[in-house]
């Protein structure tokens, strides 16, 4: 038997194994991601991992600094819907999606919200990480006219809160995920 393999085949194949990775990395969703995490993690910019389902606005801000102690922190008091303290901090990518920053929002010393912006287009893959996570978004019915619309929005209920993002990104709007606390969802 001849085990030899033809000439074009060997060609064929050393192109697939060279230029195939680089054409996932630069022409593909996924592979933009993950390009895109390893460009910012390389450039310094840092990376944050949260589990969303744990979230509780029992956390104080002291207790979210000392499990991110490496992001740089700009705290103040400042009024807001969601509290009287804001915390902000860059953030390169949020569970392993590229993003901007991260604002976590205080009420009297508890958490009660929190906004993370990340990178426009990743808002798909970030979708279907929370369907992957939490299941199937609930769709419920406007209570309001001052409310979104329910076909704009889409929302998860936590165990100690929810979790609110647009359904369709529109290239006005800015790409965010907010996470309401339960007790600031009463009020």
């Amino acid at each position: 038997m001849n085990y030899k393999l033809p000439v074009l085949y060997k060609k064929l194949l050393i192109l697939a194994v060279v230029f195939g990775p680089i054409v996932w990395l630069m022409f593909t969703d996924d592979g933009q991601r993950r390009t895109d995490t390893v460009v910012l993690w390389l450039f310094g910019e840092k990376e944050i991992k949260m589990d969303l389902q744990v979230l509780d606005s029992r956390f104080t801000e002291g207790e979210l600094k000392s499990v991110y102690p490496d992001l740089e922190w700009q705290c103040q008091d400042y009024q807001t819907t969601y509290g009287n303290r804001l915390c902000v901090s860059r953030v390169g990518v949020f569970n392993g999606i590229p993003s901007h920053y991260i604002s976590f929002f205080f009420n009297t010393g508890q958490l009660s919200a929190v906004k993370l912006n990340y990178r426009e287009n990743n808002h798909q893959h970030l979708e279907n990480q929370l369907r992957q996570l939490l299941g199937a978004p609930e769709l419920e019915a406007r209570t309001s006219v001052s409310e979104p619309d329910p076909d704009t929005v889409i929302q998860w209920r936590t165990p100690y809160g929810m979790l609110v993002m647009k359904k369709i990104l529109l290239k006005t709007e800015e790409p965010s995920l907010f996470w309401l606390s339960s007790s600031h969802l009463t009020h």
